[in-house]
């Protein structure tokens, strides 16, 4: 009877704890964090996929570019773009005060500020003409669709742009779709 006790007691408990502890082992050898919708993109192969939830099948490229975040999209405007993301460069401004400014995208001709199509990058051009006085580079803004619509932040963005002079990328479905 004593044996018998042991055994029920491993059985409930220290097996699902043991099973448990391997299931989180193998879920932390997985390299990067994940999104809310439980994916993330690879940085070795730029690949963006999923491993839990509804997620973990096949996506639309609508649906993923709606889950990825801003610094995925730079990451991958970047690679085809032969650029380099999160620069970061000082200035000097007033007597003797210094700052700093973080570039989403370098080129060799461009600094590029990359943002999604909404609301929050509407300050995009204004970063990449900041950017420019201190690099002395050619001033860019790339927008990132995330519903496949040329929508009214798309639109803003694109003429403001036309009007000041500064490149405008916009990256849609994994391509650059539109350049001025």
């Amino acid at each position: 009877m004593h044996q018998s006790i042991k055994c029920s007691v491993m059985f409930k408990f220290i097996i699902p704890i043991l099973i448990s502890w391997l299931v989180s082992c193998e879920a932390t050898a997985h390299g990067g964090g994940l999104n809310s919708e439980g994916c993330h993109n690879n940085s070795k192969t730029g690949v963006y996929h999923c491993h839990r939830g509804s997620n973990s099948s096949s996506f639309s490229t609508g649906t993923i570019q709606s889950v990825m975040s801003e610094d995925m999209f730079n990451l991958i405007l970047a690679r085809k773009l032969g650029g380099e993301t999160e620069v970061t460069y000082e200035y000097i401004f007033g007597q003797n005060n210094a700052g700093s400014i973080r570039v989403d995208i370098v080129t060799d001709e461009y600094v590029i500020e990359g943002g999604k199509d909404t609301r929050s990058s509407l300050d995009s051009i204004q970063q990449s003409v900041f950017a420019s006085t201190v690099t002395n580079k050619k001033p860019a803004v790339a927008i990132f669709d995330t519903d496949g619509v040329w929508g009214k932040y798309e639109h803003r963005i694109w003429a403001a742009s036309n009007k000041l002079g500064v490149k405008f990328i916009w990256f849609s479905r994994g391509e650059i779709r539109k350049v001025n």
